[in-house]
């Protein structure tokens, strides 16, 4: 049986999630905005839905938009907020965030708007001066990730606040990888736009949020009907967003407790790891990210090649952003963080989740250094073409 270390990608589904669709299956059958008695039956789940998650971050459940997932949520924010504020043409970001936000940047930027693009620093992280230095009358908005998907780094984005609002500058956080795993809370951290993804949270795919702050401005990209608050138009994914409820309801209740015991596991792993090859390095800050996540840099191998010889062995990690699978290009996390194309190529990403036990990571902790020496062992000509 394969043991799952790719949560960055998307967690297991929760039981409360996976009991959620059974109770949906069994009693929904009205559309939310219809008036009759199965469609107000609908309504009360999907707003009793918008309520947990708004829980899990402290925002209030009528600024919780439904959205298809992370990617559309970043999309919207970034284009809906530039649409509201056609006026600015300055946006700023990093050079590390997910690429539904940087495929936003890129093609605001081929539409004549000015893109800054921060660079970071050699563990991940983003010098919050430098993007207030960036900032400006023409700044539409910043956009930023909280906990980088890569290698788990957390941002001190609550710095930003005023300075962004004495500009008149919309603030959208991409939380995607943060809310579940680090408290969060919306008024603390300032943001007017939010990002988070169900099934990071163990929601079924297909289903996520935007939170939006009352007193900002943003576009709808989908038009045609009055649903989510007039910000959305159409049937909602009510399946999803049911799924999703209990999920944010799930980890919002056990969050005290997993937090604590996932790091517990990480730092164990990484431990033995340490231990067993030499010369493995950890990518990103040793402290400051998110508990569950280790991107690595295996010496001597090539990160495709132990992502194979590890899924043979029926330990599944990856090498990076999901949304990047497939590609040959090495991270572009990893490169602006200043690691060589080298480097890049060598490194994994191990991400532990909610049902990942003690004896897992134990049998993982003896497997890896037994494929790292054989994948080593196997292909040293390689590794030298990559260097």
């Amino acid at each position: 049986m394969a043991i799952y270390l790719d949560n960055n990608a998307g967690a297991p589904l929760r039981p409360e999630a996976g009991a959620a669709i059974a109770r949906f299956v069994a009693e929904a059958n009205g559309n939310p905005s219809s008036v009759h008695r199965d469609g107000q039956r609908a309504r009360r789940m999907l707003e009793r839905a918008r309520a947990q998650v708004a829980s899990l971050c402290g925002a209030q459940p009528k600024q919780i938009v439904f959205t298809s997932g992370g990617t559309e949520s970043n999309n919207f924010a970034i284009f809906g907020a530039i649409t509201a504020t056609n006026n600015r043409r300055r946006v700023i970001s990093s050079e590390i965030e997910h690429s539904s936000i940087l495929g936003s940047l890129k093609e605001l930027e081929r539409r004549g708007l000015e893109i800054v693009r921060i660079a970071p620093s050699s563990d991940g992280r983003l010098d919050p001066a430098r993007i207030v230095a960036a900032l400006d009358r023409n700044t539409a908005l910043v956009t930023l990730g909280l906990a980088n998907s890569e290698v788990g780094t957390i941002q001190d984005l609550t710095t930003l606040t005023r300075e962004l609002r004495d500009a008149g500058a919309l603030f959208h956080i991409d939380a995607a990888q943060a809310v579940g795993r680090i408290p969060i809370d919306v008024d603390g951290l300032g943001c007017d736009l939010m990002t988070i993804s169900g099934h990071k949270l163990g929601a079924p795919a297909g289903i996520g949020a935007l939170y939006v702050r009352d007193a900002a401005r943003i576009a709808p990209l989908i038009l045609g009907g009055p649903q989510e608050n007039g910000l959305r138009a159409g049937t909602p994914n009510l399946l999803g967003a049911i799924a999703f409820g209990a999920a944010a309801e799930a980890v919002r209740a056990a969050m005290p407790t997993e937090t604590a015991r996932i790091a517990a596991l990480t730092a164990t792993l990484y431990a033995r790891l340490g231990e067993a090859i030499p010369g493995l390095k950890l990518n990103g800050s040793a402290s400051n990210r998110i508990a569950n996540t280790l991107n690595l840099t295996f010496p001597a191998v090539l990160g495709e090649s132990m992502l194979i010889a590890l899924d043979l062995e029926g330990v599944e990690v990856s090498m990076g952003s999901a949304c990047a699978a497939g590609a040959v290009e090495p991270s572009h996390v990893l490169l602006a963080m200043g690691r060589s194309v080298a480097d890049a190529r060598s490194s994994l990403r191990i991400s532990l989740g909610w049902n990942n036990t003690a004896d897992e990571i134990d049998q993982v902790a003896q497997v890896i250094p037994r494929v790292w020496r054989r994948v080593a062992d196997a292909e040293p000509a390689q590794q030298a073409q990559v260097g």
